[in-house]
C-alpha cells in the first residue's frame, strides 16, 4: 500500500482529488493534507508520504518555490502537479524535480487516476532494484532498465542520483573519457515502430561506442549517446559525422525523415544535460524553408532575427475582444508568413512568438488584476524543446485560443455599440500610431461611414478626440512625472514633439512648459 498527501489552498480541490481516487484504495491511501506549501514541507516531514500531488499557485509558498526543495531534498519522490490557467507560466514547464506530470485544472478523474498510476509504476520499478536477489540475467536486465532511465533523467535535467552505470552491458561507459550527444527528431510518426536505432547500431559494429535512448514522452524524439575512450577531437567529428549520415539514410530508407541536433564534446556524465541544452540549440537554428540540411552541429547562440508583422496590432486588439475564430485566422497567417521568411530560422520564429505571448499575457493580467512578473522564462523553456514549425504552431495556437476563450466575457470590447468601442480602444491605445483606415479595418467599418457615425455619437470627429485623449494624458505626466517634454510628447503618441506643442496650446491656451509651472 502506498501513500500520498495533497498540498493545495483550496478544500474543495483537495477533497475533490481524494474522491477521485477512491477507486485506488486498494493501492494507495491519503495520510494528510495542507494548504500551502510551508505547511506541506512540515506535513512531509511529519507522515513521509510516498507521492505528493501539489497546486502551483498557493500563499505562504507556492509550487515555484516549493519544487525546488522538493527536488533537493526528495530527489526519489513521485510529483504531480496540479495547475490552473492563472499558473499557465508553468503549465508543461520542464520542472527539474522529479515530477512525473502536470495536470490542469478541471481534471477527471482519469487523469489523476493516470497520474497516479505511473507515480506507482515508478516506485515499484525502484523498489524491484533495491531488492533483486534472483539470477544473474534477471539483475542484469534490472540493471540496464534502470541505467537507460538514469541515464535520459541526466539528458532531461531531471534530479536524480550521480554515479556510473551498473549494468555489465554498459560497463564500457564508466571508461569513457568523451561522450557527445545526439539529439534525433524524427518530422512523422510514419514507420516509427519500424525504427530500431539500438539493432543498427549493434549491427553497424557500434554497439560498444553507441547508446541509443528512447524518450518516453515524445515518439518523435530520442537521444543518441557516442561514448569514445580517446579524446581526439578530429577522430571524434569524423566518427559523428559518419554515424549522423549512415542514421538519416537508415531513417529515410523506413519512409521516415531526420533532423539531428549534435552537442560538443563532454567529459562526464554530469554534463549529459548540458548537452543536451547545446543539441536544442543546434536544432533551433534550422531554417524554416531549409531544403536538405538536416544534420545541426551546436554553435553559440546568434542573435534573433528582428521580424515585423504588419498585422500584430490588429491581432492583439482579436485576443482581447475575444474574437477566437478572427485570432485563429490571424496565427494561420502568421505562421505561414514565417515559413515564407527568407532565412528564418526556427529560433527566430520562437522568439518573435515568445514576444507575441508576452504581449497576450500582459492584456490577461490586466483583467486579472495581476502584475506582469518581470521575467517568465517557463513558456520559453517548454517551446525550445520544439523542433517543428508545425508542433510550435501547434501549441501557440492552443495559447492563443485560451487566452481568447478566457477574455470573451471579460473583454472591455464584448458591448454591442461600436463607437463606445473606438474611444475605449483609443483611450487605451493613445501612444501607438492611430490612424482612421487602421481602426476602421479593426472594427469592420468603411472609413468615410466611420468617420460618419463617430462624428453623430460624439459631436467630434475622430482626430479631435484622439487629440483630446492624448493630450488629457499629457497633462497627467506634466504633473506626476519630470518627464523632459519630448519624453512626455513620445509617450502620448505624438513623435513631433512641435505637433504635440502646437495641439497641446490649441487645447488649453498655453505651452506643456507654462502648465507645468500653474501645477
Amino acid at each position: 500500500m502506498y501513500t500520498y498527501i495533497v498540498i493545495d489552498d483550496e478544500s474543495l480541490i483537495r477533497k475533490g482529488t481524494i474522491k477521485k481516487l477512491q477507486p485506488m484504495e486498494d493501492r494507495i491511501t491519503c495520510i494528510g493534507e495542507a494548504d500551502n506549501g510551508k505547511a506541506g514541507i512540515e506535513l512531509i516531514q511529519e507522515v513521509h508520504p510516498d507521492i505528493v500531488i501539489l497546486d502551483m499557485q498557493m500563499p505562504i509558498m507556492g509550487g515555484k518555490e516549493l519544487l525546488p526543495y522538493l527536488a533537493e531534498n526528495y530527489p526519489d519522490m513521485p510529483l504531480i502537479v496540479i495547475s490552473g490557467y492563472r499558473d499557465f507560466d508553468y503549465v508543461k514547464q520542464a520542472i527539474s524535480a522529479a515530477a512525473i506530470d502536470y495536470i490542469l485544472k478541471p481534471f477527471s478523474k482519469e487523469a489523476i487516476q493516470d497520474c497516479i498510476s505511473r507515480a506507482i509504476e515508478r516506485l515499484e520499478d525502484s523498489q524491484t532494484l533495491s531488492r533483486v536477489t534472483d539470477s544473474d540475467e534477471e539483475k542484469e536486465a534490472v540493471y540496464y532498465d534502470y541505467d537507460i532511465q538514469h541515464l535520459t533523467n541526466l539528458i532531461l535535467g531531471y534530479h536524480v542520483r550521480e554515479g556510473s552505470v551498473s549494468s555489465k552491458r554498459l560497463n564500457f561507459i564508466n571508461d569513457t573519457h568523451q561522450l557527445v550527444l545526439l539529439t534525433l527528431y524524427f518530422e512523422s510518426t510514419s514507420q516509427i515502430q519500424n525504427i530500431d536505432i539500438q539493432h543498427w547500431l549493434e549491427d553497424g559494429g557500434f554497439g560498444d561506442l553507441a547508446l541509443y535512448l528512447p524518450n518516453a514522452a515524445s515518439d518523435q524524439m530520442g537521444f543518441l549517446v557516442l561514448f569514445m575512450p580517446n579524446t581526439e577531437i578530429i577522430h571524434s567529428r569524423r566518427l559523428v559525422d559518419q554515424i549522423s549520415s549512415a542514421l538519416t539514410d537508415y531513417v529515410r530508407h523506413l519512409q521516415n525523415s531526420l533532423i539531428i541536433g549534435i552537442s560538443q564534446p563532454h567529459s562526464d556524465l554530469s554534463e549529459l544535460h548540458e548537452a543536451f541544452e547545446e543539441t536544442s540549440a543546434a536544432l533551433n537554428r534550422q531554417k524554416l524553408n531549409r531544403d536538405s540540411e538536416n544534420i545541426f552541429y551546436y554553435k553559440e547562440v546568434a542573435e534573433p532575427r528582428s521580424f515585423i508583422w504588419e498585422q500584430e496590432e490588429e491581432f492583439l486588439f482579436r485576443v482581447e475582444a475575444g474574437m477566437t475564430a478572427e485570432v485563429q485566422d490571424l496565427t494561420g497567417q502568421l505562421f505561414d508568413l514565417m515559413a515564407r521568411t527568407s532565412d528564418f530560422s526556427l529560433a527566430d520564429a520562437k522568439y518573435y512568438c515568445y514576444y507575441l505571448s508576452g504581449q497576450c499575457r500582459n492584456i490577461l493580467n490586466y483583467y486579472l488584476k495581476q502584475e506582469t512578473p518581470k521575467s517568465s522564462n517557463s513558456i520559453q523553456n517548454v517551446v525550445n524543446y520544439i523542433f517543428s514549425l508545425k508542433e510550435l504552431k501547434d501549441y501557440y495556437y492552443q495559447f492563443f485560443m485560451n487566452i481568447t476563450e478566457l477574455l470573451k466575457a471579460e473583454s472591455i470590447y464584448s458591448g454591442d455599440d461600436v463607437v463606445e468601442k473606438i474611444q475605449t480602444y483609443m483611450q487605451h491605445n493613445y501612444p501607438k500610431n492611430l490612424t482612421q483606415d487602421f481602426i476602421a479595418s479593426l472594427f469592420y467599418l468603411n472609413r468615410s461611414y466611420l468617420s460618419t457615425l463617430f462624428k453623430q455619437k460624439t459631436g467630434m470627429k475622430f482626430i479631435d478626440y484622439l487629440n483630446e485623449v492624448r493630450i488629457e494624458k499629457s497633462k497627467e505626466l506634466l504633473k506626476d512625472s519630470n518627464r523632459k517634454m519630448y519624453q512626455i510628447s513620445k509617450a502620448v503618441g505624438y513623435d513631433n514633439p512641435k505637433y504635440f506643442f502646437r495641439i497641446f496650446k490649441k487645447k488649453t491656451g498655453m505651452t506643456p512648459e507654462q502648465y507645468r509651472e500653474i501645477l
